[in-house]
């Protein structure tokens, strides 16, 4: 993943940092967090604060989207802080600059305090679904009509990568055994089949979409912030929903879900919003459609050399164990998630 992120000499960030006229010394300290994004740790006379560099493929458009959104949320009574961009002298919330002929973007934020969410912990698990509850609910009032979103649904499984066009190749091209190219390549057809029919039946909405641990902050089994919104977009409720249950419920992260780490997601989730009677019918297929969109981007990120062949083959292995827990335990989860 590392050889991904762009490079910056100590010097030039501290010059990046001139656009916001900081009074006084300041520190810089590179972070390792982020799977795509360079960020920085500073600290000055007015307050610690994170510099992030985007990737070279994030497009000015699409971190005004995600710019938007913060500012949209900050405005909100919410019992967690979102890390709005603290605008430059000039008033802007991004800076431009040139390295190597490419056209680079930064921004800063400021410093969240906590820890991020631990995955085999039923208290966080419960504070998790209903922080994400809440933010859900408060997304569903900005750009309700999907306009402004930069990046594809995740359930458009043709568009989701850009070099992954035909999700149909990726059987063949990871080399998977013939039983397993027969099993993926029938759950990629009929989730790709049914996905239309779920974009015009359920709720879509901005959501999050990337409700990971390391982007939930917690303090004393509550959660305090929630970070990187750069993959926010107009998608399915259940698509952020399934994807969070699915993270917080399996660990290690090739096991089947577990009964306890379910219930305390859903009852979390269910304080601030109740899943529809039409989202509980489609729940194991969007689960199953949100897996798919997995392998279809990890596949994308393996030719960009941004993951390795091992960790897409693990997200096969996973997607699998959970078509075949599905067979067994469905009417199960409905009445856990209800």
């Amino acid at each position: 993943m590392e050889k991904s992120k762009i490079q910056l000499s100590e010097k030039s960030v501290i010059k990046l940092l001139d656009a916001w006229s900081f009074p006084g010394a300041l520190t810089l300290q590179p972070t390792n967090q982020g799977t795509v994004n360079t960020t920085f740790i500073v600290e000055t006379q007015a307050g610690k604060f994170v510099l992030k560099l985007y990737n070279k493929d994030t497009t000015t458009t699409q971190i005004q989207y995600e710019h938007s959104l913060l500012a949209h949320l900050q405005k909100l009574d919410l019992s967690f802080v979102v890390p709005t961009p603290v605008p430059t002298a000039l008033g802007e919330t991004q800076v431009l600059f040139n390295q190597n002929n490419l056209l680079l973007r930064v921004a800063l934020l400021p410093f969240i305090s906590g820890e991020p969410a631990l995955r085999n912990h039923l208290y966080h698990t419960h504070a998790v679904g209903r922080a994400l509850g809440e933010l859900h609910h408060a997304l569903a009032s900005f750009d309700s009509d999907g306009k402004l979103s930069q990046l594809p649904a995740w359930g458009n499984l043709r568009h989701i990568h850009p070099l992954v066009t035909d999700p149909f190749e990726i059987p063949q091209l990871l080399e998977l055994p013939l039983t397993q190219q027969q099993r993926i390549t029938k759950t990629l057809t009929e989730v790709i089949e049914v996905a239309p029919k779920l974009y015009n039946t359920l709720p879509v909405q901005t959501t999050h979409a990337d409700f990971l641990c390391p982007n939930v902050l917690l303090t004393e089994n509550r959660v305090v912030g929630i970070l990187d919104f750069e993959f926010a977009t107009n998608d399915l409720r259940l698509m952020d929903y399934v994807a969070a249950l699915d993270h917080f419920s399996r660990m290690p992260s090739k096991e089947a879900p577990r009964w306890e780490f379910i219930k305390a997601f859903s009852t979390g989730y269910a304080k601030h919003v109740s899943l529809s009677p039409l989202e509980l019918e489609a729940l194991t297929l969007v689960w199953r459609l949100q897996q798919a969109s997995c392998i279809v981007y990890w596949t994308g990120w393996l030719r960009e050399g941004k993951v390795t062949y091992q960790s897409v083959l693990d997200g096969v292995t996973k997607m699998l164990l959970l078509e075949d827990w599905f067979e067994e335990n469905t009417a199960k989860l409905l009445s856990y998630v209800v």
